[in-house]
């Protein structure tokens, strides 16, 4: 499996992502699976231009990601990046497989309240990842890799 890495974070490329994760995995390409980031111009020119040197970065919405992962094997170490676990969700009930699930920041809203420093989440966020680790999959709350883990499970 290329898919060495995937990360729910709302701010999907910066300077974390950029400084250790991607050098931790020896990340080739950067993958965002999002609908929004799909359909905004403006927003993937400058996640382009954020990209580390070397590292391509590709957008997806999340039906055409998942068409083009059931086509096409992810042969370079891929990071994905996703911004909430619903599309998560929605990728593993439709085939892809992925080695775990790392949840970096999910910012507070209305409808999400914060269960650790950079993570919170609303009732729907819970029942998907209620779904994604019935499917198997381990959900670690991780900032950076030098911070301790904490299991998603324990805050369902």
């Amino acid at each position: 499996m290329a898919i060495e890495f995937v990360r729910i974070d709302d701010r999907l490329v910066h300077g974390q992502v950029v400084t250790t994760w991607v050098k931790r995995h020896e990340i080739e390409q950067i993958i965002i699976v999002n609908d929004k980031v799909n359909e905004d111009k403006v927003q993937q020119s400058i996640l382009q231009i954020s990209a580390p040197s070397g590292v391509k970065i590709i957008i997806f919405g999340v039906e055409k990601f998942i068409r083009v992962y059931q086509k096409n094997p992810i042969k370079k170490r891929t990071m994905l990046i996703f911004t909430n676990p619903k599309d998560v969700d929605t990728c593993l009930s439709n085939g892809v497989k992925i080695p775990y699930l790392n949840v970096g920041q999910m910012g507070k809203n209305d409808e999400r309240q914060k269960i650790t420093g950079g993570v919170a989440i609303g009732d729907e966020d819970r029942e998907h990842f209620k779904n994604i680790i019935a499917k198997g999959i381990d959900v670690q709350i991780q900032m950076v890799p030098n911070d301790k883990i904490s299991e998603m499970s324990k805050f369902l």
